[in-house]
């Protein structure tokens, strides 16, 4: 059997002019009169599908070795909230064909094959509504799944996967509620009967980190993912003076164990 790559997305927000959009895209017509709604992505825009590309490409030369498993965890679309005037599209509709386009192009540059998976997790609600278990229906021919919670077992190690688990922290404080979330599941799972994971996955606050605690001679990680989404007006207020990463993670899993891969993080000044 090979080993198992895992390449996790998340916070694509497509459909926010300062998020993740295609070179071109052709959306329906508003209007009678008009054939189709021809849209490019700006210079900011243009970034985030360059990185995109990159990680993509890297993914493909790097993991023939590999049965390759992509999880798009949460938002990966924007929506309409916040009262946000922050959109490349004015319609949600609009945001899920940017969605599907985007996934669609980097799946293709990543060199999905049989033998990998796809699975898509649900995120924020006022974000994306029901649109995610939609986008997980395009890409049925993909073999694309649809979760709330994804839990793989791996060469016996256990990922537990969900969009919004803990924050990060700040400063000083960074990682500490990443390994007090783990200290909770610990617990919880000694109290309620259930195994502990291996390692817990979350996404959601456009910060990637790693934070891990041992316990009765076990090491458990817990890991925030970055996002594709460079911050809103409405990010600007909820993390001020915060970092917000952009790109992806990933994780090998073999008989060796769990191989824990630095985010591929798109260089910011």
């Amino acid at each position: 059997m090979k080993p198992k790559r895992n390449i996790f997305l998340s916070d694509l927000h497509c459909g926010s002019d300062r998020a993740l959009f295609p070179p071109s895209i052709s959306l329906p017509p508003l209007m009678a009169d008009e054939k189709e709604r021809l849209l490019s992505y700006s210079n900011i825009q243009k970034r985030l599908y360059g990185h995109l590309m990159k990680c993509a490409y890297t993914i493909r030369a790097e993991s023939e070795e590999f049965d390759k498993v992509f999880v798009f965890n949460g938002d990966i679309v924007e929506g309409i909230h916040h009262r946000t005037i922050q959109l490349s599209a004015p319609m949600v509709e609009d945001h899920v064909l940017i969605a599907e386009q985007i996934i669609e192009d980097f799946l293709q540059a990543a060199g999905f094959r049989m033998g990998d998976e796809l699975h898509f997790t649900s995120g924020t609600e006022v974000h994306t509504e029901w649109n995610e278990a939609r986008v997980s229906r395009k890409f049925e021919y993909y073999g694309a799944k649809y979760h709330d919670e994804l839990k793989l077992n791996q060469f016996g190690k256990n990922i537990w996967t969900v969009h919004q688990w803990v924050g990060v922290g700040d400063g000083a404080n960074e990682g500490s509620p990443i390994i007090n979330g783990l200290k909770r599941m610990y617990y919880n799972s000694l109290r309620e009967g259930w195994e502990m994971p291996d390692i817990v996955i979350g996404s959601h606050f456009h910060k990637a980190s790693l934070g891990s605690w041992s316990q009765n001679w076990k090491t458990f990680h817990g890991i925030i993912t970055p996002s594709w989404q460079f911050k809103t007006r409405h990010g600007q207020k909820v993390a001020p003076f915060q970092r917000n990463d952009i790109g992806l993670f990933m994780m090998d899993v073999s008989e060796g164990g769990i191989n824990i891969h630095k985010p591929m993080l798109l260089e910011q000044k």
